[in-house]
């Protein structure tokens, strides 16, 4: 595909979803098939460090991303996508498809904020897999505080892939009764969003029916320091 520059030069003007617009139609074009061509590698890494492998894949992935826009003249603070300790949450979805959110904050070379872009990655916490593409937010927040808080409007995470998430969950469950595992969602909350009332039911139903696809049951609710903390459970295979 065409790099940043060539992509840039054929725009009349440059924003930050300019440059959303280039990485989300690269991660497009190269995220499966680098994870095709690195699948070896990666599940080994996966043997050896689990959930590690997805860091790995990440830099894979997002690096090119970062050099570009590097030469294209643009400064990310962090370097995107973002850092694991400093700019990155992870609150949503059963463990076959959680969610991890990192953010950057992208400047010109003469010192003009952008804005910040969030990179949405999936991953499955119970084999390596990673069920979807990174999706692509742009925000106008630069601050962790700020950037945090919209985040937990589940409206600004979910709106734009709603559609293609229902339609892409797929996932056969053997069933077997008696044995149970359980997980928790700590991002319920985060669906009731007074901002957008009129989607807050959507929104809710489509995090719930993530987990139901996936074969889990809702058991309770608990409220806990501003948070809504779900609680599943789902018949476990018998080993």
């Amino acid at each position: 595909m065409k790099s940043l520059e060539t992509f840039l030069s054929e725009k009349r003007e440059v924003t930050i979803h300019t440059l959303a617009s280039y990485i989300k139609q690269y991660i497009h074009e190269k995220c499966q098939s680098l994870l095709q061509e690195q699948q070896e590698e990666l599940l080994r890494i996966f043997d050896q460090a689990g959930e590690r492998a997805y860091g790995v894949f990440q830099r894979m992935l997002c690096q090119p991303i970062q050099e570009q826009l590097k030469q294209a003249g643009f400064v990310c603070e962090p370097d995107y996508p973002g850092d694991f300790q400093t700019s990155s949450l992870e609150y949503w979805g059963p463990p076959e498809e959680r969610e991890r959110c990192y953010w950057s904050t992208v400047k010109t070379a003469q010192g003009e904020t952008l804005g910040t872009l969030v990179t949405q990655f999936f991953h499955d916490h119970t084999r390596f897999r990673i069920p979807r593409d990174p999706g692509i937010l742009v925000l106008e927040e630069t601050e962790n505080e700020a950037i945090i808080a919209e985040l937990s409007h589940a409206s600004v995470r979910m709106m734009n892939n709603l559609q293609a998430d229902l339609m892409q969950r797929r996932w056969a469950i053997n069933q077997e009764p008696d044995v149970w595992e359980y997980s928790i969602e700590m991002g319920l909350a985060d669906c009731l969003d007074s901002e957008h009332a009129e989607i807050s039911g959507t929104l809710l139903d489509n995090t719930l029916s993530l987990w139901g696809h996936n074969g889990w049951e809702l058991v309770t609710v608990i409220p806990q320091q501003g948070r809504l903390i779900g609680f599943f459970k789902r018949p476990a295979k018998r080993k």
